[in-house]
C-alpha cells in the first residue's frame, strides 16, 4: 500500500514539473478567467452583458458575454448583498468568471462594485456648461427620477477616463463630443454629498429614445 503511496506522488511531482500545470488542469477541471472591466450596456431580455475591458483607453475594446437572470449570479466583492443582472447599470465596475475555452456560454458569476439600483438616481435637462477634463458638467434640469423640476441648474462630477456616454439610435462605440446645448439623461449616484455621474446619454434631434453606444468624453 506505502509503495502505490509512492508511485503516486512521483507521478503527480512528475506532471506537475515536466508539463507546469496543475493536477486538476490534466483531469479536466475547467479554468476560470476572471475578466475585469466596466459595464457598456445590459439587456436581460436580449440575455447580453457588454463590458469595456480595462486597460482599453479611449472608446476601448469591448467584448458581449452572455446572461440570464436566473443563472447568472451578481455579488458585490464583500458578499454582503444580494444583487441580480437588473442591478447591473452602464459605468459600474465588474470581474466576470470566464471559463476558458466557453466565452460562448452563460456568465454564471459577476462580481460587481457595491451598488444597487436603488442608489443610482436620474436626471433630464440641457447641458448648460462642461469640461471633459477636469470632469465637471452643470445641467439645466427639466426632470429629476420621473419627476418635472423648475428648471434648476445642477452641477455633476465624472471621471473622463471612464465616463459611459450613450446615444441614440446608434449601438456601436464611437467617439463624442458632448457641448452645451445638448440634451441629456444623467445617471449618477450621490457620494461625499456630490454627484458622480456613471452615465450620460445623448439625445439625437431626430430621436425621443435611447441605445447602449459608449465611449469617452473629450474637451471642450
Amino acid at each position: 500500500m506505502r509503495l502505490n503511496y509512492v508511485k503516486l506522488l512521483f507521478l503527480f511531482s512528475t506532471v506537475v514539473l515536466f508539463t507546469g500545470s496543475p493536477l486538476y488542469a490534466s483531469i479536466g477541471i475547467p479554468t476560470v478567467n476572471q475578466i475585469p472591466g466596466r459595464v457598456m450596456w445590459v439587456d436581460v431580455k436580449l440575455g447580453e452583458l457588454q463590458i469595456k475591458l480595462n486597460g482599453s483607453p479611449g472608446i476601448g475594446e469591448t467584448k458581449n458575454y452572455r446572461v440570464t437572470r436566473y443563472e447568472t449570479r451578481v455579488k458585490d466583492p464583500s458578499d454582503k448583498k444580494f444583487l441580480t443582472i437588473d442591478d447591473l447599470r452602464p459605468g459600474e465596475n465588474v470581474t466576470l468568471d470566464v471559463i476558458y475555452g466557453q466565452e460562448d456560454k452563460i456568465i454564471e458569476k459577476i462580481v460587481a462594485e457595491s451598488l444597487e439600483a436603488s442608489d443610482f438616481q436620474v436626471a433630464s435637462g440641457q447641458i448648460q456648461a462642461i469640461d471633459g477634463q477636469a470632469g465637471t458638467l452643470t445641467l439645466q434640469e427639466k426632470m429629476r427620477n420621473g419627476v418635472e423640476e423648475n428648471s434648476n441648474l445642477s452641477y455633476f462630477l465624472f471621471d473622463p477616463n471612464s465616463i459611459v456616454v450613450l446615444q441614440s439610435p446608434s449601438i456601436q462605440p464611437v467617439a463624442l463630443v458632448l457641448k452645451p446645448g445638448d440634451q441629456v439623461q444623467i445617471q449618477f449616484v450621490l457620494r461625499d454629498a456630490k454627484q458622480q455621474v456613471y452615465s450620460i446619454t445623448l439625445y439625437s434631434p431626430q430621436h425621443s429614445t435611447t441605445t447602449t453606444v459608449t465611449t469617452t468624453t473629450s474637451s471642450q
